[in-house]
């Protein structure tokens, strides 16, 4: 078989970058939401997210420097992981702009959130499901910033709950990123 071979010595970080986030697909969007300074909504779209731990369970979101979302959830300590689906993409690359600190993404939307019942973040509404988490820890590698989330609650519509108390894929209808500026929709199959 035929390779090209990318020695990542020889690119520069965003060109490794962009070729790896086209291959890494899909990766699901964590929205998360946190309080600035003034109580006002930060609201932002991470798709470098995951589930690193189970016991405990540790969630992760990931940028290429440090944004607000990280800040906030150093300095109040919380974040809330809200699940984006499908139908609110447009809502969701909004709050991807780069806004002035302090500036409510989830207002400039129009989207309502409320106080998370057990952790010093905002929910957003009309979410299929969400996390509160408690900031764990954070790691600085290179100039990117990795914030660990301990979760202390799950939140989850009743309508996308199967029998089995799981969550039903196709309800649930998370919004994922592809590579370049492509979104995704993911389809279960077995």
């Amino acid at each position: 078989m035929n390779r090209i071979i990318h020695v990542t010595e020889e690119h520069t970080s965003l060109e490794t970058y962009k070729l790896a986030m086209s291959l890494v697909v899909p990766r699901p969007i964590a929205w998360i939401s946190t309080y600035n300074d003034d109580e006002s909504v930060n609201l932002a779209p991470y798709a470098l997210f995951a589930v690193v731990s189970t016991d405990p369970h540790i969630v992760q979101f990931a940028s290429r420097h440090p944004k607000d979302s990280y800040h906030n959830a150093v300095k109040r300590g919380a974040f809330v992981v809200n699940f984006a689906s499908v139908d609110q993409k447009p809502l969701v690359a909004k709050t991807s702009m780069e806004f002035p600190y302090g500036h409510s993404e989830a207002d400039e939307v129009g989207l309502s959130s409320y106080r998370a019942p057990h952790v010093n973040a905002p929910m957003v509404d009309g979410c299929h499901a969400a996390f509160e988490c408690e900031t764990y820890d954070t790691a600085h590698v290179g100039g990117s910033v990795i914030t660990y989330g301990l979760v202390k609650t799950i939140h989850t519509d009743p309508q996308i709950i199967a029998q089995d108390g799981m969550a039903d894929f196709s309800k649930l209808n998370p919004l994922s990123k592809l590579g370049r500026n492509e979104w995704g929709a993911t389809r279960a199959f077995t």
